[in-house]
């Protein structure tokens, strides 16, 4: 019989061994850019958007705050994924005003860097959207800017982010 993947007692639902993560995904382009951040500490990325922040190691953390990323959150339990976008725009990025384009939807079922050997889940829900004018920088980013990323290689994206910039084919590398 086969299993159901749902958000539950991973010996009851059929959850994989190394969880499941949902996150939504704002992608602001400008012209053949689109808009990435470098994070720096602020105690927002952990509570709001980024909760995995707070179980990495210490160098884990500093990484993340070199690297770029597009801005997104992971969903709240119970909370629908557009909600999250509202969450992005509003409170990461300081928008008034949006237009979502189009959304599409991606799953990643992959093998866990922090289990070795079990599986992960992530359902990533990714809206291209379009904004009036570039955002300021928010003081929970370094920078927040428009980049081309046909100069950026997947390894220079946060928090496997650059699983999706490869999917998306943002990146070929």
């Amino acid at each position: 019989m086969a299993k159901f993947v749902r958000y539950g007692p991973p010996d009851r639902y059929g959850m994989p061994e190394a969880g499941f993560c949902g996150s939504s995904f704002a992608i602001i382009r400008s012209g053949r850019k689109v808009l990435l951040g470098i994070a720096k500490p602020h105690p927002r990325w952990q509570a709001e958007w980024q909760p995995n922040f707070g179980v990495y190691s210490r160098q884990e953390r500093e990484d993340e705050f070199r690297l770029w990323r597009f801005p997104a959150a992971y969903l709240y339990e119970g909370e629908a994924p557009n909600d999250t976008l509202v969450r992005i725009m509003r409170d990461m990025l300081g928008m008034k005003r949006w237009t979502v384009l189009r959304h599409k939807d991606y799953a990643f079922y992959d093998p866990s860097d922090w289990y070795p050997g079990k599986m992960h889940y992530d359902l990533c829900f990714v809206y291209d959207v379009k904004i009036a004018k570039a955002p300021r920088v928010p003081r929970w980013f370094q920078r927040l800017e428009f980049v081309d990323l046909s100069k950026l290689k997947s390894s220079e994206f946060g928090s496997a982010q650059g699983d999706l910039a490869k999917t998306l084919k943002f990146v070929k590398r």
